[in-house]
C-alpha cells in the first residue's frame, strides 16, 4: 500500500486539497481530527497536559481550553515542545493503527493529512509527499484575513513552523495554491490520473 503525505504550511491550502481528495474517493487520515480526538475529556492525552501545565488550560466543563492553550503555544517554545512530546506519540500511534486498518480492508493508498510531517519526522513513513504551496508573503495575508490576526500574532504563527521555503525540497509532489481552487483542484486532478489513483 502507498502511503502518501499531505502537508503545507499554516493557511497555504492544505485542508482545500484534503477536500478533494475525498471527494475523489480517496482515504485521508487527518492528523488534526486525531489530535483533537487524544485531547478529549478521559483520554491519556488531556491527563498528560493537566499533569505538565495545571489545570488553568481546562474550561469551566473540564474540556481542553484550546484557545488558552493556543496562545502559550505560539508565544513559548518550550511549552510547544511539551505538547508536542506528550501528544506526537499518541497521534502517530493512531496515525499506524489507522493506516493498519486501511491496508487489511485491501486500499491500495492511503493520505496522511499532517500539518507538521516534517517537524515531527512522519516522512519516513510515506513514499511520496504532497506539499500545497503558496509563497510566504500571500501565506501571511490569507492567515490574516482568515483569523483576524495582528501582524505580530501572524509572524508568531508562521514562525512556530518550518518555513515553507524549506519544505520545497523535500517534497516529491509540489501543488501551487497560490491562485484559483479550481487552479489547484486540476493539479491534484492531473497528479491522480498520473498515479493511476483514481477509483
Amino acid at each position: 500500500m502507498e502511503i502518501i503525505g499531505l502537508t503545507g504550511g499554516i493557511a497555504s491550502g492544505k485542508s482545500t486539497v484534503a477536500n478533494y481528495l475525498r471527494q475523489e474517493g480517496m482515504t485521508v487520515i487527518d492528523a488534526d481530527l486525531i489530535a483533537r480526538q487524544v485531547v478529549e475529556p478521559g483520554q491519556e492525552g488531556l491527563e498528560k497536559l493537566v499533569e505538565a501545565f495545571g489545570s488553568q488550560i481546562l474550561t469551566k466543563e473540564k474540556e481542553l481550553n484550546r484557545k488558552y492553550l493556543g496562545r502559550m503555544l505560539f508565544s513559548d517554545s518550550l511549552a510547544r515542545y511539551t505538547v508536542n512530546d506528550i501528544l506526537h506519540p499518541l497521534i502517530r500511534q493512531e496515525m499506524i493503527r489507522q493506516i493498519g486498518q486501511a491496508e487489511q480492508s485491501g486500499l491500495k493508498q492511503v493520505f496522511l493529512d499532517i500539518p507538521l510531517l516534517f517537524e515531527a519526522g512522519y516522512q519516513e513513513m510515506c513514499h511520496e509527499i504532497l506539499l500545497v504551496y503558496i509563497p510566504q508573503s500571500l501565506q501571511a495575508q490569507r492567515l490574516k484575513e482568515r483569523d483576524h490576526l495582528t501582524d505580530v500574532e501572524v509572524k508568531d504563527r508562521i514562525a512556530s513552523q518550518m518555513s515553507i521555503e524549506d519544505k520545497l525540497p523535500m517534497a516529491t509532489v509540489v501543488i501551487d495554491n497560490s491562485q484559483s481552487i479550481s487552479h489547484t483542484q486540476e493539479q491534484v486532478h492531473k497528479w491522480l490520473i498520473e498515479k493511476n489513483y483514481r477509483q
